[in-house]
């Protein structure tokens, strides 16, 4: 297929096109390793076939042996009952002093059901028990010889997987959408220098995931967030008073008893840790246009409960469509009433530049993706536009593995291998597309071509901090947080030294210990006196800690396959001082903790 251009009609062209397209790709790719490793599939479905008999096998053992074991506790159960009777008809003829024949005969048939029961347990229970389950072990070391020879049998295709695969397939699908090795210190200067974008190194914030590219020259770079928030968090305590009252019933003096529990809350500073997934854009179509909007759930709405809300909702837009006017505003309602009331964005500064980037070609792409309740995720989006970026705050990414560890698809088993491959992949691809979908909807976004931007001849770093920041948030986080850390912690890095392919980085863990604490309130009770109320909580006290990290940069050479790369440049590494550790690999990057 011909690299496209322009994607015109994003829910469409993924429903007619792109989702068989990449399934393909996919397909072809998994195959393609198949035949590289030389496994032989039908050897491995006959080995796994032996290992789900055996498995059915001691499946039907373990419901034998279950069924036998049931029966047991019922023989001890009757063996209880007859102990009980035999113990009752002893004390019972002891209390009376006479011998009663009915406690006798009760005594001598618990006594022989006892004694049969023994003998059940003895020579029928415990003899099939004992056997099936030496039968069992038996069947669960043939199934572990069996595993061992499918791991042994997939093992060259295991080791073919590699990061990066989801990155590769997904550009062969849309080579429209560049990504790139790695989001290097030269694009964040581009985003941050020619297109605006605040450099937002906030020690609240850290890249747990980070994908840059282009989109026709447009930057881009799509991030996951661990995100710090200090917080309140409400404490309770309570304690129970009692105290007296006297009353006088029918000429008697009554003493009344009263009981209260007494409750009593603090607020105190919390911190709180959540994540959030990003696409930062770039272009400079619109260059004045400031706007933010939110999801509008339309996906979960019918036509007729769409129609009832457009009514409703466009009557008061109008109305601040005419104060605006009024007051010498420029915001004014759009033809379309329920683009206008789906997509929001009402505090935009430039409704020129907004009709301009939102055409009824725009218009119409960006309702389908938000009504769609079939194909796509429907309306999950925030956007906010800052002049000449864009912020897209897609829900689909929430809780989504962008960066699947080669070792997700390692099994014994062919088929489970091929499943798992095949279906992250599609559905990585369909998370990703739709997270670009709400920009491909916009015409003159892909349209708008950027103009030249001199770069810097030097920069302090190969890699941006956001990378700096991924690659440590994958690895041990121990080797970073402070010793009386409780809590989570944010990582900050900063460059300290860089050359050779590689980055020394200083990193800086920012969590809380804790202490107990406890406040004392005051509260009236019903007997009219003041109570002090105990409330335990608990304090977070800021800690820190510093730790240097080496980054070293795998580039990519034609001669060799990055697996190559970065096994040479791990063996070169091992010649020296390092931890085995406190060292990860990581797509192109190979980091160590400097101790």
């Amino acid at each position: 297929m011909e690299e496209q251009q322009f994607i015109d009609e994003p829910l469409k062209q993924y429903d007619t096109i792109y989702r068989d397209l990449h399934e393909q790709h996919v397909n072809q790719f998994i195959d393609d390793l198949i035949n590289k490793s030389g496994v032989d599939p039908e050897a491995n479905a006959l080995t796994v076939k032996h290992i789900r008999q055996k498995e059915n096998e001691r499946d039907h053992l373990m419901k034998k042996i279950g069924k036998y074991r049931n029966l047991q506790v019922l023989v001890f159960l009757v063996n209880l009952a007859a102990v009980i009777g035999i113990a009752y008809s002893i004390y019972t003829m002891a209390q009376t002093g006479l011998i009663d024949y009915i406690y006798i005969g009760v005594i001598v048939l618990a006594v022989i059901l006892f004694i049969l029961m023994i003998m059940v347990n003895r020579n029928k229970l415990k003899p099939v028990i004992k056997e099936s389950e030496k039968l069992k072990s038996k069947i669960e070391n043939e199934i572990a010889e069996l595993k061992k020879e499918a791991w042994t049998q997939m093992g060259p295709l295991n080791a073919l997987f590699e990061a990066g695969m989801s990155k590769r397939l997904f550009q062969k699908t849309i080579p429209l959408i560049k990504l790139d090795p790695m989001f290097n210190a030269k694009r964040l200067d581009y985003l941050v220098n020619r297109f605006g974008l605040y450099e937002d190194n906030d020690i609240n914030r850290s890249a747990l995931f980070v994908q840059s590219g282009e989109i026709n020259g447009n930057p881009f770079y799509l991030c996951r967030d661990l995100v710090h928030h200090l917080g309140q968090k409400t404490y309770r305590g309570s304690i129970t008073i009692h105290w007296t009252t006297t009353s006088v019933v029918n000429g008697k003096r009554v003493t009344n008893h009263h009981t209260q529990v007494l409750t009593a809350t603090v607020d105190k500073p919390c911190p709180y840790y959540y994540e959030i997934p990003y696409l930062v854009y770039g272009n400079d179509a619109a260059p004045d246009l400031i706007f933010s909007r939110e999801d509008s759930d339309a996906e979960i709405m019918n036509e007729k409960q769409i129609e009832r809300m457009v009514k409703r909702d466009i009557k008061k837009l109008e109305k601040k469509s005419e104060k605006s006017i009024t007051k010498g505003e420029n915001y004014t309602v759009m033809g379309n009433s329920e683009f206008e009331v789906l997509f929001g964005a009402h505090n935009r500064n430039h409704e020129l530049q907004f009709r301009l980037l939102f055409t009824p070609l725009a218009q119409k792409q960006l309702l389908a993706l938000m009504k769609d309740q079939t194909i796509a995720y429907g309306d999950n989006f925030d956007f906010i536009k800052q002049k000449k970026i864009n912020r897209i705050y897609p829900e689909h990414l929430e809780n989504f593995e962008f960066d699947q560890s080669p070792s997700y698809y390692a099994d014994y088993d062919l088929a489970v291998i091929r499943k798992r491959f095949v279906d992250y992949n599609n559905d990585y691809f369909k998370r990703i597309y739709f997270t670009f979908a709400p920009v491909l909807a916009i015409p003159l976004y892909q349209h708008t071509l950027p103009h030249e931007y001199i770069y810097k001849d030097l920069y302090e770093s190969y890699a941006s901090f956001y990378e700096h920041e991924k690659v440590v948030n994958h690895m041990n986080v121990n080797d970073f947080k402070h010793p009386l850390c409780t809590t989570q912690s944010i990582l900050k890095t900063k460059v300290i030294k860089s050359g050779e392919q590689r980055d020394q980085i200083k990193v800086t863990a920012y969590g809380y210990r804790t202490e107990a604490r406890v406040d004392y309130v005051q509260k009236m009770g019903g007997d009219g006196r003041f109570h002090t109320i105990p409330v335990n909580w608990t304090e977070y006290i800021p800690v820190e800690q510093d730790a240097m990290v080496e980054v070293n940069v795998v580039e990519e050479k034609e001669a060799e396959s990055m697996q190559d790369r970065v096994r040479k440049m791990v063996e070169d590494l091992q010649k020296g001082e390092f931890s085995k550790e406190s060292t990860l690999v990581l797509g192109s990057f190979i980091a160590r903790v400097i101790k």
